[in-house]
């Protein structure tokens, strides 16, 4: 049997307001606007924190490792 390709439904062109979407969310704000509630952007704050920490904690355990590499390094050397 052959398959029938499948049709597409035409969608008619309507004219959209002018907006965004909440950042966490997803409901239609306007476009002057990142958030559509309080809640919504406390929620935003707090995971920027978060993500601020999870970044300062990875860089500071590179900079730990690379320490103790270079120090092993060094004691290793013939002196």
């Amino acid at each position: 049997m052959t398959q029938k390709p499948k049709k597409r439904k035409e969608v008619e062109a309507v004219d959209v307001l002018d907006h965004r979407h909440c950042e966490i969310c997803g409901r239609v704000v306007p476009p002057n606007e990142k958030y559509c509630s309080p809640k919504c952007e406390e929620k935003a704050v707090k995971e920027r924190k978060s993500m601020e920490r999870f970044r300062k904690i990875w860089i500071a355990i590179l900079v730990a490792f690379t320490i103790f590499m270079i120090v092993q390094i060094l004691l290793r050397l013939p002196g």
